[in-house]
């Protein structure tokens, strides 16, 4: 399966040489130059992966803010941030904002290759296990008409609405995340 992966940065000589070793390694590669064009690649088709620079001069957005709606958007899609221009502080927010890792400027393209290959995989059992969550929600449900699961249920619908926390015990196989 080809990967899709989609290179922001407003320097074209570096969105050119990232696809270009992207190309090569037989990843499908998309291009963009500013935050807004970003965003709507994302939403006409969303990528595998997302490279994203840090410094989006003339964007009305940084690369962090950009990294913000997309996460909004898509939050199991993999985003790499890259920087000349990175500190410390800069990656943290980045991580903390949903990156899934920051590299500077100018980087190894082995680097670079083994991140991209460990990003598309991350983002791929991300998808998996969204979906299988999706389905088991759908297909689990308590069963029973017993005066305790009556009463069970019951005790679920007052709470549900509270937002508190509850701890939820019995053995193994007893439809605790069920019930959760």
């Amino acid at each position: 399966m080809t990967h899709d992966i989609l290179v922001v940065d407003d320097e074209q000589d570096i969105r050119a040489l990232i696809c270009g070793i992207l190309d090569d390694e037989g990843y499908r590669t998309r291009d963009v130059g500013d935050a807004e064009a970003a965003l709507a690649a994302v939403r006409s088709r969303v990528p595998d992966l997302v490279i994203l620079d840090v410094w989006l001069q003339g964007s009305t957005l940084d690369g962090l803010g950009v990294l913000e709606a997309l996460m909004k958007e898509v939050p199991t899609l993999p985003v790499v941030m890259i920087s000349g221009h990175g500190t410390i502080e800069t990656a943290v927010t980045a991580i903390k904002h949903g990156a899934y890792d920051f590299v500077e400027k100018p980087f190894k393209f082995d680097r670079l290759l083994v991140m991209v290959e460990r990003a598309v995989e991350s983002g791929r059992l991300k998808r998996e296990n969204a979906e299988l969550r999706r389905r088991f929600l759908e297909s689990a449900e308590l069963v029973g008409s017993s005066t305790a699961m009556v009463s069970l249920r019951q005790q679920i619908e007052r709470v549900a609405g509270t937002g508190s926390r509850v701890l939820i015990t019995g053995p193994a196989g007893a439809g605790k995340e069920v019930a959760a």
